[in-house]
């Protein structure tokens, strides 16, 4: 019993120091923190899912929550991909995106693909979760390649899944639901935003 308390303790304190599987990288600030003010959000095409657009409304939804960046509305980009005869799936090229993107009149466009997670709890298959994912947001001026995320297989922590996981002792939570939980792409959504946020108010600071 002590040896299951013990190893119980282990894989608390391990989770702690566990790292998100989110990762942006960027190269220039200041050429974000001037173009990232209205964002136009494609569609995206996740692999094994039907709900690519309805990410992409996720994340232009977090980005309108915030109130520092623009969004240029779903119904807007799909009228000009029809007039265009471009497909709405997200099966684009960042050169056809940025024609679009200066075309709706955005200063930026955000692009991504990824494949979804094949997700079971207690033998039900959970929908909505992504495994990997690439996103990348482009300067509709030059088509320079402003940052990009990147997640990871994997689970994407932070401070409220450690925080569920080693309050309940890892009896209540155990690490697939955070996979699941962590994987649901609003939550996805809001992890890569509050990233990308960050960036800006970094930059604001200065």
């Amino acid at each position: 019993m002590k040896f299951l308390q013990f190893l119980g303790v282990i894989i608390t304190v391990s989770s702690l120091f566990a790292c998100s599987t989110i990762d942006v990288a960027y190269t220039n600030k200041q050429a974000i923190q001037k173009r990232m003010k209205r964002v136009a959000v494609f569609p995206f095409d996740i692999k094994g899912a039907g709900w690519g657009d309805e990410f992409s409304d996720a994340i232009s939804h977090q980005f309108f929550k915030s109130g520092k960046v623009t969004t240029i509305e779903r119904e807007a980009i799909q009228k000009i991909l029809q007039e265009q005869q471009l497909s709405a799936s997200g099966l684009i090229d960042d050169k056809q995106a940025v024609k679009i993107g200066k075309l709706l009149g955005a200063d930026v466009i955000i692009i991504g693909r990824g494949s979804a997670l094949q997700a079971y709890r207690n033998n039900k298959f959970e929908p909505n979760c992504i495994d990997t994912f690439t996103l990348k947001a482009i300067n509709t001026e030059n088509g320079e390649i402003l940052l990009t995320v990147r997640k990871e297989p994997g689970r994407a922590w932070d401070w409220r899944y450690r925080a569920k996981f080693c309050c309940g002792l890892t009896l209540i939570w155990n690490l697939n639901d955070i996979l699941i939980e962590s994987s649901q792409y609003d939550d996805i959504a809001k992890q890569v935003v509050k990233q990308i946020l960050a960036i800006l108010q970094e930059e604001n600071k200065r």
